[in-house]
């Protein structure tokens, strides 16, 4: 039996079909996750902030910018 998985997703932009495999447990597929989610996570500190009533915020189109980069 494979250890492997393939998982599909649907662009929802276009509506292509696309497979990736992964491991049965998960794990690589997993630490690929962190690490982007990481990344994107250090792009968001990074990006110019808005202070508003003392609280400061990310503007949503920098962050749609962000995560589709």
């Amino acid at each position: 039996m494979s250890k492997e998985k393939k998982i599909f997703e649907r662009n929802p932009d276009t509506g292509e079909i696309r497979s990736r495999t992964i491991e049965a447990s998960g794990g690589i597929w997993q630490n690929n996750q962190r690490i982007q989610r990481d990344m994107i996570l250090d792009e968001l500190w990074a990006a110019p902030k808005v202070n508003h009533e003392g609280h400061w915020y990310v503007r949503m189109t920098d962050i749609v910018k962000i995560i589709e980069s």
